[in-house]
């Protein structure tokens, strides 16, 4: 009997652990009803079942175990325990948004399958407890042998594009902008209920639209909803970084795993600076426009407040471009085994997210000399 109890707890467990992107058991959301909050009121219904199940399987083994061995004085605090770790574990509708958009992020990326979520593939098996653990969690999109899925292994008919280098924008006129990949996600995995879908995630955010939340640096945005989700006791973990020029108005995504030595050169060569030119451009037009018009009505002074917002603009995405320059010129190549927070730590100046500048202080202070980032700065000169 407490074999089977034992093995519940264990399934219980793992499907919870299905909406969990931080578990290996992670598969995503795959929608079955016509709203988000019919499909989490679902999803809630069905993880209190299960956390009544795991709740009432340990107290029965508990039960079992307590004429076999003396943990009488442990049986109410470990079921107080599990009881408060269930608890935890339950999903605001809120959280439900979040895991949603988060979901779409790592789809656009690459780091999950879209399939899953379509329908067009089943879950596999999970393996057996006492196995070792897979290298990837069910839903990544991966090799047939568990490896995470390169562009060479994705085939024509892939339901979607993938943004292979690693980087999105906050540009709503650029093909990479993080809105419009997120909406194409939106669209295959909900068809002709995409908009409404996004309107009503929108209202759950408590945001104006998508790009707000993404564009939030402060706890109701994105960025934040997402260090929080990667970040247990002291690790902090965050894989979609959010790099922000200094009002907001522009902004660029990296995943994590896609980090090279090359990475923000490509940013800058492929994203700023065309985003610069452009934007000088429309200037040099509207310049040319008040020129046209003369210094009087209301026409001229509408186009002296377009100049001004405009210059403002040029100015806010220089500036971007110089802090991301900064960065990109130390010449540093990532290592993810130096972990999250050493690797962002350069970028400091762009992150809204004190831990990287803190842990880049460190780093020209000599804490981290056993790091390969901070074994590059003292080859550099840049620690002494």
């Amino acid at each position: 009997m407490s074999d089977r109890l034992v093995t519940e707890c264990v399934e219980s467990r793992r499907a919870l652990d299905i909406l969990d992107e931080t578990t290996t058991a992670f598969l995503g959301i795959v929608p079955t009803a016509i709203s988000l909050k019919d499909e989490w009121s679902d999803t809630d219904d069905k993880n209190k079942r299960l956390v009544t199940t795991i709740y009432d399987n340990h107290i029965l083994i508990d039960q079992l175990l307590e004429g076999t061995f003396d943990v009488r004085g442990l049986i109410s605090s470990s079921s107080n325990a599990v009881r408060s770790a269930l608890e935890a574990r339950q999903l605001s509708l809120i959280d439900f948004a979040e895991i949603v958009v988060s979901q779409h992020v790592g789809c656009v990326f690459g780091r999950w399958d879209i399939r899953f979520a379509t329908g067009k593939r089943k879950p596999p098996q999970l393996p057996d407890p006492f196995d070792p653990l897979p290298v990837c969690p069910p839903g990544m999109l991966q090799r047939q042998d568990g490896i995470p899925a390169r562009p060479e292994d994705i085939s024509r008919d892939y339901p979607m594009s993938i943004d292979w280098d690693g980087i999105l924008a906050d540009d709503s006129e650029h093909e990479d902008d993080i809105v419009r990949r997120v909406r194409g996600v939106s669209e295959v995995i909900w068809k002709d209920r995409a908009e409404a879908i996004e309107k009503e995630a929108c209202e759950i955010l408590d945001v104006r639209e998508l790009r707000d939340y993404f564009r939030k640096p402060g706890n109701d945005g994105f960025w934040m909803a997402h260090v929080k989700r990667y970040s247990k006791s002291r690790r902090k973990a965050p894989i979609y970084w959010y790099l922000r020029s200094a009002k907001g108005n522009y902004g660029l995504w990296l995943y994590y795993h896609r980090l090279d030595k090359d990475i923000l050169f490509k940013a800058l060569l492929n994203y700023v600076e065309p985003k610069i030119r452009l934007e000088e451009d429309r200037l040099k037009t509207t310049r040319k426009r008040r020129e046209s018009a003369g210094s009087a009505g209301k026409a001229a002074k509408q186009l002296e407040r377009d100049i001004d917002q405009q210059e403002d603009f040029v100015s806010e995405l220089h500036d971007f471009k110089d802090k991301l320059k900064r960065a990109a010129d130390l010449h540093l190549e990532p290592d993810l085994n130096d972990g999250v927070v050493l690797n962002i730590a350069p970028l400091w100046e762009l992150v809204p997210w004190k831990e990287a500048k803190q842990y880049w202080e460190e780093l020209l202070e000599g804490k981290y000399e056993w790091s390969s980032i901070g074994k590059q700065l003292c080859e550099k000169g840049i620690v002494k």
